[in-house]
């Protein structure tokens, strides 16, 4: 499943379609970010990788409890303010409603399609690894221009 088929299930909702497919992998993202940051290196590292020794059943719980725990969102939550960012979209009202009710849809989701689900955050962790190994591949650990003295 593609970000274009989950943002297909929000055609009612009000949110742009040119911002659907950037709010729902904005917020794979943000789970994903956040998962490393907190030592975990992934949603649940079977959910991003594919390891066959975890149930579809826990991976889809995995995901539901990610989306869960995003929390109350507001115009000053990291994830609002992500979306903001990745979409151009001024209103902070709106960046929080949007993300709000994509939120809604992926949990619906998640409950009726975990495969499909778990896919999605692993082809984005995927995507998400590769930009990183390209990143890096210089060999240098400094990117912000203060690798030449």
């Amino acid at each position: 499943m593609s970000a274009d088929d989950l943002a297909s299930k929000l055609s009612q909702s009000g949110i742009p379609q040119s911002s659907r497919s950037t709010i729902i992998n904005s917020i794979i993202k943000h789970l994903l970010d956040s998962a490393e940051s907190e030592g975990k290196g992934s949603v649940n590292n079977s959910v991003a990788t594919g390891d066959t020794s975890a149930t579809v059943a826990d991976a889809a719980d995995d995901i539901k409890l990610a989306l869960s725990n995003i929390g109350q969102l507001s115009p000053g939550h990291p994830l609002v303010q992500r979306i903001q960012r990745d979409t151009g979209i001024q209103d902070p009202q709106k960046a929080t409603q949007y993300t709000q009710q994509t939120l809604s849809a992926m949990k619906e989701h998640a409950n009726e399609n975990p495969e499909r689900m778990r896919s999605l955050f692993r082809s984005l962790r995927m995507v998400k690894e590769v930009k990183d190994q390209q990143q890096n591949s210089d060999g240098s650990f400094l990117h912000d221009g203060y690798d030449s003295f």
